[in-house]
């Protein structure tokens, strides 16, 4: 039976009658020509590479999403839901969020499970809610429109791509539409191959818009602009900077408090999505971002990697730079010894990423990759 691994709730607005989903790591492709699939606008062939439209389902100027990441295909949830179309989703990161034309992408972000991989993707349409119009309260106005998206793992889909010998980003998740179509009685993979498939004990939530009304001083001055000017960014991201990689961004001290709390957002994210990587709080390690050097593309999220690391101890990380652990060269003066090992990235932040060991599924990938291109 179908488990739900994780979830979250996001809204955006309509714009021109439809808004979108992309792919985190910022690959995929728009759909020319667009091909309508209920309401899912993919490529022809019910295919969407990184990018899909949505079109609305009623004149709303909003859209509440329910995104949903399931380990096998679920049955159907029920009322108050009407289905709204099916494709398969090629996925270059992983993640997905949504997008509008006007605004951009949101904050909030999905995993769905191992980047380069092919996942089913089912819309479904629920309730649409009304109000008077404020310009004449006879005249009633549709405010917001109810969805559910169900993704589900089809098909490890990094194959082609790993065995290329450019490493340009686009043409690499290209790569990815020769896994189609899939065989007839295809197996999808093993869920216990791929920790991002696993769920946590304990799910953490999926953080929400922070607003300033929920920062210290905000209602103890006179007026909202006032304690707006007292917060610092320091203040405003508060218990944040504990676990954050690296420093804050220079020059934040300048930023609006807007742009703060975005910032605060992505980090509220990039946590979660560090810790859906890492289910079963393997150990640890921080690193420059440029001290990994991925199989496919990154240094993002979930991708999978060689980590390469100067250590007085040669038998030091020998927890996270456990898989194909090689030792590669002593310098005698520094006393320091160069480690490397295959690590997959859970975080990255401010030009830093923190690496847990890779499963033998994930390694896979580095080394296949590594054996074609030498």
């Amino acid at each position: 039976m179908a488990e739900l691994i994780r979830s979250i709730d996001d809204e955006i607005p309509i714009s021109y009658g439809r808004f979108g989903l992309i792919d985190g790591s910022g690959l995929g492709k728009e759909a020319e020509p667009e091909a309508a699939v209920g309401a899912l606008l993919a490529e022809p062939g019910q295919i969407a590479l990184g990018q899909i439209g949505v079109a609305s389902q009623s004149p709303a100027r909003t859209a509440h999403l329910r995104m949903e990441a399931w380990d096998a295909e679920p049955a159907a949830p029920g009322e108050p839901w009407t289905e709204a179309g099916q494709i398969t989703y090629l996925s270059p990161g992983g993640t997905v969020q949504l997008w509008n034309l006007d605004i951009g992408p949101s904050e909030q972000r999905l995993l769905l499970g191992p980047p380069f991989f092919a996942y089913g993707l089912r819309a479904y349409a629920g309730p649409v809610r009304t109000q008077p119009a404020d310009y004449d309260k006879t005249v009633t106005e549709t405010v917001e429109e109810a969805w559910l998206l169900r993704f589900w793992p089809l098909a490890d889909a990094a194959g082609p791509a790993l065995r290329t010998q450019s490493e340009a980003d686009g043409y690499t998740a290209a790569k990815m539409r020769e896994i189609l179509p899939l065989e007839p009685g295809s197996v999808p993979p093993q869920v216990g191959e791929w920790p991002a498939l696993h769920p946590l004990s304990t799910p953490e939530p999926a953080p929400a818009v922070m607003l300033l009304t929920s920062f210290p001083y905000a209602d103890r001055s006179p007026s909202h602009r006032t304690a707006r000017r007292r917060l610092t960014p320091a203040q405003m991201l508060g218990d944040l900077r504990i676990d954050m990689l690296g420093n804050l961004p220079a020059g934040i001290e300048s930023w609006p408090h807007s742009e703060v709390e975005r910032y605060a957002t992505r980090l509220r994210v990039s946590m979660r999505i560090g810790k859906e990587l890492n289910p079963h709080g393997a150990s640890t390690l921080r690193l420059e971002a440029s001290s990994v050097r991925t199989g496919l593309i990154g240094p993002d999220p979930g991708f999978s990697g060689r980590a390469w690391v100067w250590a007085n101890d040669e038998n030091a990380h020998a927890a996270v730079l456990s898989v194909d652990r090689q030792r590669v060269a002593r310098d005698r003066i520094r006393q320091n010894t160069l480690l490397t090992g295959i690590v997959t990235i859970l975080r990255n932040e401010n030009g830093f990423v923190e690496v847990r060991a890779a499963t033998e599924a994930e390694a896979a990938r580095v080394i296949t990759v590594e054996q074609t291109r030498g």
